[in-house]
């Protein structure tokens, strides 16, 4: 099995599901607070806009789209499923689609406009940021399905940092080329941890009924 019994992870799902909900109540009801800071943010950014920068944060933006992402995830969750590792891969692949849809949702009930000025065109709703939410999934699955094959500990710690540095810097993105707000950000953040704690809850419940289902032999 991938992940093991640990009681702190029901508390983990908890609390980012609460976060979450504040700070959803916070941008439906427009709180001054939140929409202070969201400004204050792009405010900072401005100044920053050029012409070489933009391009560089359209390709980054691409590399961190919602299908780049499924696509890739799609293929690691294949190649687990080809390499005896069926319970995995097909749980890798559910737990992204199911969190692509509950993201989905999530936005066309929360409904918020994206950010005005947009230096590219975007369009569809603010929150949660469908990039930021669906780059956050892939890489909890290579840390965790990945990365363990990597068995030099000093660099599977790098290449974690690195997927997180990445992931930063999609988020830096999509607030400079103003697709998102940064509670946007923070809100898909807070949702793809809720979502992934709640998946990694269903795995231990169910990989053994799913093994025995798919005739494979449980060590």
């Amino acid at each position: 099995m991938m992940f093991k019994e640990n009681k702190s992870r029901s508390v983990l799902a908890t609390f980012y599901l609460a976060v979450f909900l504040i700070l959803e109540v916070l941008v439906t009801s427009k709180n001054s607070l939140l929409m202070n800071f969201d400004s204050q943010i792009q405010n900072i950014m401005t100044p920053m806009v050029n012409s070489m920068r933009t391009s560089i944060f359209v390709v980054i933006s691409f590399l961190g789209s919602p299908i780049v992402s499924l696509l890739l995830a799609i293929f690691i969750a294949v190649l687990f499923y080809s390499k005896r590792r069926k319970v995995d891969g097909i749980w890798a692949a559910l737990t992204f689609l199911g969190g692509d849809a509950l993201a989905f949702i999530v936005k066309e009930l929360v409904r918020r406009a994206r950010p005005t000025d947009k230096i590219v065109p975007d369009s569809g709703y603010s929150f949660p940021s469908g990039h930021i939410f669906g780059m956050t999934m892939l890489i909890l699955i290579v840390i965790y399905l990945v990365l363990p094959y990597v068995k030099n500990q000093e660099a599977r710690f790098a290449l974690g940092v690195l997927c997180v540095i990445w992931l930063l810097i999609i988020s830096f993105a999509r607030v400079y080329l103003r697709g998102h707000f940064a509670s946007d950000i923070f809100g898909s953040m807070l949702l793809a941890g809720t979502w992934w704690k709640f998946s990694e809850m269903l795995y231990i419940k169910y990989y053994q009924k799913v093994a025995e289902y798919l005739n494979l032999k449980i060590n």
